[in-house]
C-alpha cells in the first residue's frame, strides 16, 4: 500500500503516517511515531504536509490527528488524477512547434477497454502492467496477451506471467481503478476508471520514458524482494 500511495505523490513517511491513522484512528504525534516507525522529530512536519494536502485533520488540545474518511480520500485522488490527465493532454497538445511531437490519444467509456484489448493483442514482445486492482474486463483482456506479461497489482491470482502482488490495496472500492501499462517499450496506456473511464495512449519517447521511470524502479525492488 505504501508503494501505491507513493505513486500518487506521497512521500514514504506520509504514506506510513496515513496508513497508521487509517488503521488506528485518532492519534497523538508520539503514537504516530510508535506505530508507523517514523522518527518522532519528523512527525509534525509530515502531519503539516498531509494537512496541507487535505488528508489529515488536527483536533483538540493536546493536539491529536486523524485521517479524513477513506471515501473523501478516494474522491480527492480521483479528482487530482483527472486533472493531471487533462493537464497532460493540454501540455502535449502545445508541442505543435517542437521537433518531435508526442502522439497522444484520449479515450472514454467502452472505447478505453476496446483500445486496451487492441494494444494487448497486437503486442509482440512484452506487456508490463502496474494497476491498483483487476476489474473482470481488464483481467479478461490480459488473458489474451500472446507475449511476455509482467503484472504488478493488489490481486494477481489466475494471471499467467511474471506477477507481483502488492500487499494491500489503497481502497476496497472495486469501482476505483488506476493503472499504467507499457506495451513493447514503445507505447504507454494510462488508465483511470471510476465513475468515468478514461484511457490515454501515448507513443512518443517522452511519455514512454515517463512510464518507465514509474514502473521500472518498483519492478526492480519487487524482483529483489522476491529473491530474498
Amino acid at each position: 500500500m505504501i508503494e501505491v500511495l507513493k505513486s500518487f505523490g506521497f512521500t514514504e513517511y506520509e504514506a506510513k503516517a496515513l496508513i497508521t491513522l487509517i488503521s488506528k484512528g485518532v492519534l497523538t504525534a508520539r503514537e504516530i511515531a510508535e506505530f508507523s516507525g517514523i522518527p518522532r522529530t519528523s512527525v509534525y512536519d509530515v502531519m503539516a504536509s498531509l494537512k496541507a494536502k487535505g488528508f489529515v485533520e488536527e483536533i483538540g488540545k493536546p493536539v491529536r490527528f486523524r485521517a479524513i474518511p477513506v471515501e473523501e480520500m478516494i474522491s480527492i485522488l480521483s479528482r487530482k488524477t483527472r486533472e493531471n490527465l487533462e493537464i497532460l493532454r493540454e501540455e502535449i497538445s502545445k508541442l505543435k512547434n517542437s521537433e518531435q511531437v508526442e502522439l497522444i490519444k484520449l479515450y472514454r467509456g467502452k472505447a478505453v477497454f476496446e483500445k486496451l484489448q487492441e494494444l494487448v493483442e497486437n503486442a509482440k514482445e512484452e506487456v508490463v502492467v502496474l494497476i491498483s486492482h483487476l476489474k473482470p474486463e481488464i483481467k479478461e483482456i490480459l488473458s489474451k496477451v500472446k507475449c511476455r506479461l509482467i503484472l504488478i497489482s493488489s490481486e494477481v491470482e489466475g494471471i499467467k506471467g511474471e506477477a507481483y502482488e502488492l500487499k494491500e490495496r489503497i481502497s476496497k472500492e472495486k469501482d476505483f481503478v488506476h493503472g499504467l501499462i507499457l506495451i513493447d517499450s514503445n507505447k504507454t496506456f494510462a488508465l483511470f476508471a471510476n465513475q468515468t473511464t478514461i484511457g490515454i495512449v501515448g507513443e512518443g519517447e517522452g511519455l514512454v520514458q515517463f512510464s518507465k521511470m514509474i514502473i521500472e524502479p518498483l519492478l526492480k525492488e519487487l524482483r529483489k524482494d522476491k529473491k530474498t
